[in-house]
């Protein structure tokens, strides 16, 4: 969710036309009040970095306050606490079957 007066159109305007980002909006009830990352295919924890940090960036452009960084830095504090990377096949490790 966005903050009140703030309209997540604006967020998702944003990201694509200055960083080259595509956000998702909120359909329906939420439509304005929220946007959100999708994707088509691979998306690893990497990719998603990616995505959050523009995010973040379009946010504070329209004027969310928000420290820089604070959403990267909470998902890599995440993933390196939680989330094993995802196993590769066997054959990518270059072992032969």
């Amino acid at each position: 969710m966005v903050p009140d007066g703030i309209n997540g159109a604006e967020v998702i305007s944003r990201a694509f036309k200055r960083y080259n980002l595509a956000l998702g909006a909120g359909l329906s009830k939420v439509a304005g009040k929220l946007f959100r990352i999708g994707h088509l295919g691979d998306l690893n924890e990497l990719m998603l970095l990616g995505a959050i940090a523009g995010a973040e960036m379009a946010m504070l452009d329209v004027g969310v306050k928000i420290e820089p960084g604070s959403g990267v830095a909470a998902a890599q504090n995440y993933w390196r606490k939680h989330a094993a990377a995802q196993s590769k096949p066997e054959a990518a490790k270059g072992k032969a079957a």
